[in-house]
């Protein structure tokens, strides 16, 4: 029996909405599965082995310790580390086959010699910094930059890539900006007869809304998990998201006029009211800025929480909510019978964005895997 707080992870959506954006893209075009933070919450392993057998190229992380991690799993696939590393990290990037981004040349420098310590070649892939002002060597000296990695021993360019600042906006003039400055630098290595075979730029919203940005590889991931970047881009690609979070009602009380939920009496009852507790809060991910504002879905209805969210607990009014009672599932982010509440929505209600809310559901909330087989629950470590 797993907690009863969990998240819902469909896969038969997940695939979905891999398929839809391979059809989007053609068939020319590889796939690298963004998979860091923990698959944006929804769990990088198992989200990673449904991409993998689905025909993904290549998984993409944020931070060495997540290689790691699903190295030790048994994820084979090339991993490209997207942030930067330090020099003392080297050594484990090449133990654990990882694809390193370069940016630097004194840093390229001690990648190439330890490679050539460990008798290894290390595949690596350049990140141009074309208008996102991150790591990244800049546009207008990306090509002097590949040139001096070619003549550093055991390293192999297999890529080089750029990122979108803005592609979450419609018709977005400095996503254009971005795309010409990356062909400059394309076109500057063909004049020097140098070839990179991938060549990746668009992230979720630039495979949405800017097919000048595929080249040869893309990057998904928030339309991986079936969300929108933003409100301007097009909906017309069919995602269907793939988290649900649920929990079940734990106590019932029946409160008087003058009765208060939660702490700092922010909420009082000013007539009688059915009040049910929730054993999840803001530990869970669950934000605090959520308190009086939020709502759930019980038996197909929605009820707005009462009072402030609690570390472990919330309270949501449940008069109007027919024949509700203890154990009774509750939805707090997906679809219940003819109501739904989205990931997008809560963000717009917290001012934030959807990445955010699925990446703050927290590790104590065991994801239970559905439609990919069988049912697996994956309990936090």
């Amino acid at each position: 029996m797993h907690r009863p707080t969990w998240v819902e992870i469909d896969l038969n959506a997940l695939r979905h909405n891999l398929l839809a954006i391979q059809r989007k893209i053609g068939p020319q075009v590889k796939i690298m599965g963004i998979v860091k933070a923990d698959g944006y919450g929804h769990g990088d392993y198992e989200v990673s082995r449904v991409l993998l057998k689905h025909g993904v190229a290549m998984l993409g992380i944020a931070i060495l310790e997540e290689g790691m991690q699903l190295r030790d799993k048994g994820i084979q696939a090339p991993l490209l580390l997207l942030g930067g590393i330090f020099e003392e990290q080297i050594d484990t990037v090449i133990q654990y086959n990882l694809i390193p981004s370069v940016y630097d040349l004194k840093l390229a420098g001690v990648l190439s010699k330890k490679a050539q310590y460990f008798h290894e070649i290390v595949n690596v892939h350049v990140y141009v910094d074309t208008g996102m002002g991150s790591i990244g060597v800049r546009y207008n000296k990306a090509v002097e930059f590949v040139k001096s990695l070619h003549d550093m021993e055991n390293l192999s360019v297999g890529g080089i890539y750029t990122h979108c600042s803005c592609s979450d906006e419609k018709e977005s003039a400095y996503t254009g900006l971005q795309i010409s400055r990356f062909r400059e630098v394309l076109t500057g290595l063909n004049a020097a007869k140098i070839f990179i075979p991938l060549r990746h730029m668009a992230n979720s919203g630039a495979i949405i809304g800017y097919p000048d940005a595929y080249f040869t590889m893309v990057r998904p991931g928030l339309s991986l998990y079936g969300l929108y970047p933003s409100d301007e881009v097009s909906r017309d690609i069919g995602i269907r998201p793939v988290m649900c979070l649920k929990t079940r009602i734990i106590h019932i009380k029946d409160m008087e006029p003058g009765d208060v939920a939660g702490y700092g009496r922010a909420h009082t009852v000013t007539k009688p009211t059915r009040v049910a507790t929730l054993p999840f809060g803001y530990d869970d991910g669950y934000n605090r800025l959520l308190s009086g504002r939020g709502q759930v879905i019980i038996r197909g209805t929605k009820a707005p929480v009462i009072g402030r969210v609690c570390m472990d607990q919330c309270f949501v009014d449940i008069s109007h909510v027919q024949g509700a009672s203890v154990g009774d599932e509750v939805v707090v982010y997906g679809s219940q019978e003819r109501e739904s509440i989205s990931i997008e929505s809560v963000a717009k209600q917290l001012n934030t964005i959807p990445y955010e809310v699925t990446c703050n559901v927290s590790k104590r909330v065991p994801r239970v895997y559905v439609n990919g087989g069988k049912d697996e629950v994956c309990s936090p470590d």
